[in-house]
């Protein structure tokens, strides 16, 4: 072992002190570490002065007391020097521990206690009861103004056909009602409706409009352009051929309406046979032909011109209301005697119950 006289440490630090004799001896830290069984980590941390990286203070006062002895150094002097700089760093750190913890405390956000008294309890309910009645009202308010929902999915504006008739078909709000060319027309429970419209040759308006419970309106307009021929036409090319099968004519019932000025909800039965079911409009002309009866049933009874076998008839009815379960056969010279209702709402009620 190397002999070294003792000297009293002097030092701002105690690791500096140490170092210093260390090196004035031309010893290494490692030797130092093989000759006291101290592990060269822990001496490089007592001359660093990281005592908190070391193992518990019993051991690291037993460090210094071999290192002092084997450098030479006055053991008493070196535990002086470690409690008094221990001691300091222990209250820095305290110090800082406390920083950190008023640091913490005040970046954490205070709530105010609430206590649900029963008048607390009840300010707060009726809060919500405001709320929800604003919301109520704000939502009635917007329904009252809402015009109704209109969506025609057939037929497209602007749209040309060959044929007589067209379906009409759409949807609307649940509780709304439809007019087809002011004629009412059945919504079912999902809002959905469907009416067959008869056509004129030509461009013919078809007025769709949509009325919820409040009255409130939606109006769309769809034109269809119709090109058919119509029995009328066919009458000329054929005519000599009919007077030659006069028997033959005078077998079967032939029957033909021609609307007037509004559009018509008309029903046709041919022996038994829904042939016809829909709204004609103005000046729209069909003819129907049975070998046993014709039965007619009209919305509007004035708007209907007859003609029977060639025959002209005249109106339907001279009154505007509601006319059913008409019946033309060979036999009929003139209208023949109906039951007359005056209120139209039947008629759609027949309409729905055959939809």
């Amino acid at each position: 072992m190397v002999e070294f006289k003792k000297k009293k440490v002097k030092s701002h630090t105690l690791g500096e002190k140490l170092k210093q004799v260390r090196e004035r001896a031309n010893v290494s830290l490692s030797e130092i570490a093989k000759n006291t069984k101290i592990r060269k980590f822990y001496l490089e941390m007592l001359e660093e002065g990281y005592f908190d990286r070391l193992p518990p203070d019993v051991y690291v006062r037993g460090f210094l007391n071999s290192y002092a002895e084997y450098l030479g150094i006055e053991p008493l002097d070196v535990m002086k020097l470690y409690e008094k700089e221990r001691g300091i760093q222990r209250s820095m750190k305290k110090t800082q521990n406390k920083q950190t913890e008023n640091i913490k405390k005040s970046s954490k956000l205070e709530f105010p206690t609430i206590v649900f008294t029963p008048k607390v309890f009840t300010g707060i309910l009726f809060v919500v009861l405001v709320l929800l009645g604003g919301v109520y009202f704000y939502r009635e308010v917007g329904e009252f103004s809402k015009a109704p929902r209109l969506v025609v999915l057939q037929p497209s504006d602007d749209l040309s056909i060959d044929g007589s008739s067209i379906e009409v078909i759409g949807l609307t709000d649940k509780e709304g009602k439809i007019r087809i060319n002011s004629q009412p027309v059945f919504v079912n429970d999902k809002g959905e409706f469907k009416e067959v419209v008869s056509l004129q040759n030509g461009v013919n308006e078809i007025e769709i409009k949509a009325i919820n419970r409040f009255s409130n309106e939606e109006v769309k307009n769809v034109n269809v352009s119709a090109k058919y021929e119509t029995d009328i036409g066919k009458k000329n090319v054929v005519e000599k051929m009919m007077e030659a099968q006069d028997e033959i004519k005078n077998e079967t019932v032939k029957l033909e309406l021609e609307v007037k000025e509004f559009p018509t909800w008309v029903l046709v039965v041919v022996d038994g046979k829904n042939i016809q079911k829909g709204t004609m409009l103005p000046g729209a002309v069909q003819i129907f032909e049975g070998k046993e009866n014709i039965s007619v049933t009209a919305g509007r009874a004035n708007q209907i011109l007859i003609k029977l076998n060639d025959k002209d008839i005249g109106l339907l009815s001279e009154d505007a209301g509601t006319i059913r379960d008409v019946i033309f056969d060979l036999e009929s010279e003139e209208i023949p005697i109906y039951e007359e209702r005056e209120e139209k709402e039947e008629i759609v009620e027949e309409k729905e119950e055959q939809v």
